[in-house]
């Protein structure tokens, strides 16, 4: 039986120094970035002098600590054994940073791990448990660079500047996007401290980024992890080589970290996805491709117009409160202009026609 990232970080005690970072030690760093860090209560945190990992650990926080955060006992089972860990305890908590700007529709946050003298780890938080989270991932599919993208490469630019040793650079999600984008655009200088990014299940970039100089002066250092049934981490354009984890849940929900499985001191891996997996990102891909970033920002407004008509700040309570608000529902969809409604169910019928498509044209058995 496999571990997960939580049995990894309980069992695994050597320190950095006795066995050297890896990418369970990334994904673990890349959960934590989604927890609500007590900066009220230590307001240190958010400083650069740095703040030990297991001063984190505050009972009366967690409520607010673990508030709209995905697999949140899960999370703070992670937070336990890590700060009880001589691999974790001492790590020295920096420049945590939360954002929340409904007008520009940005969800950010980072955080920075001096993991010991010689290296450190930023982690950019992927997609919370937000609707404004969710918003700003539809925006990824018609506008580069979109708020947060901008305000990563900014924060990498200035945690280096506190920071001693070699970087790494990670996040999960969106988090793994907002890693390779922030590399991208920093200073060469800076560049060159880089030892690693990482992009766990994160999404792609459009092919003329892929295309560009910036990406390519920093392609060779982007390492990227997805699970068998990735769907996440396979949208827009991939040209990262990607390795491939098992996971033992099932198709979408395989995106969940903790569910990801660890083989001693590394992931196990599979050398293939699933064909579902496969068959899906065909079909929202070539949708993506086969219309004009205008259609698209078009057809995400219309989604996101409906969407605002529900009051929920979370997914969760958005997922809970759908059977009393459908009439709201139906409502903020009634109000669209004609032609938006026609646009919206055109482009509906297309993404079920280009399903179909790809259904018929995908074999009953693929290999890798």
């Amino acid at each position: 039986m496999n571990w997960t990232i939580v049995d990894y970080a309980q069992n695994v005690l050597q320190t950095f120094d006795q066995l050297p970072f890896n990418q369970v030690d990334s994904l673990i760093l890349s959960c934590m970035a989604y927890v609500r860090m007590p900066s009220s209560s230590l307001p240190a945190l958010e400083g650069w002098d740095g703040v030990p990992f297991k001063e984190v650990l505050r009972a009366e926080d967690f409520s607010s600590m673990f508030h709209t955060v995905y697999s949140a006992p899960h999370s703070k089972d992670l937070l336990c054994v890590m700060c009880a860990s001589p691999r974790y305890r001492d790590i020295l908590i920096k420049g945590y940073t939360h954002q929340n700007d409904m007008k520009s529709s940005m969800q950010f946050s980072a955080i920075t791990f001096q993991l010991n003298k010689n290296m450190a780890y930023v982690a950019y938080r992927g997609t919370d448990a937000t609707v404004i989270g969710w918003k700003e991932d539809f925006n990824m599919a018609f506008q580069y660079p979109i708020a947060s993208q901008e305000e990563s490469a900014r924060y990498l630019q200035e945690a280096a500047s506190y920071v001693s040793g070699q970087l790494y650079v990670g996040g999960h999600s969106k988090g793994g996007n907002l890693a390779v984008y922030a590399s991208m655009h920093v200073p060469s200088s800076i560049q060159e401290r880089i030892v690693q990014i990482d992009s766990l299940d994160g999404p792609g970039f459009p092919q003329a980024v892929l295309e560009s100089s910036s990406f390519k002066h920093i392609q060779a250092k982007v390492h990227k992890t997805l699970p068998q049934s990735s769907l996440i981490g396979m949208l827009l354009e991939q040209q990262e080589d990607f390795k491939i984890v098992k996971s033992f849940r099932f198709s979408v929900w395989q995106h969940d970290p903790y569910s990801w499985e660890v083989e001693g001191y590394d992931f196990a891996t599979i050398s293939h996805l699933t064909p579902g997996a496969k068959y899906m990102n065909r079909t929202i891909n070539a949708w993506l491709n086969e219309i004009t970033p205008e259609e698209r920002e078009r057809f995400i407004l219309a989604l996101s117009k409906i969407l605002a008509s529900d009051k929920a700040i979370t997914s969760r309570e958005f997922r809970n409160q759908i059977p009393k608000n459908l009439p709201a529902f139906f409502q903020a969809a009634s109000d669209l202009d004609e032609d938006t409604k026609h646009f919206l169910k055109n482009t509906l019928k297309e993404m079920a026609t280009l399903s179909i498509k790809n259904l018929h044209n995908h074999p009953k058995k693929e290999g890798a």
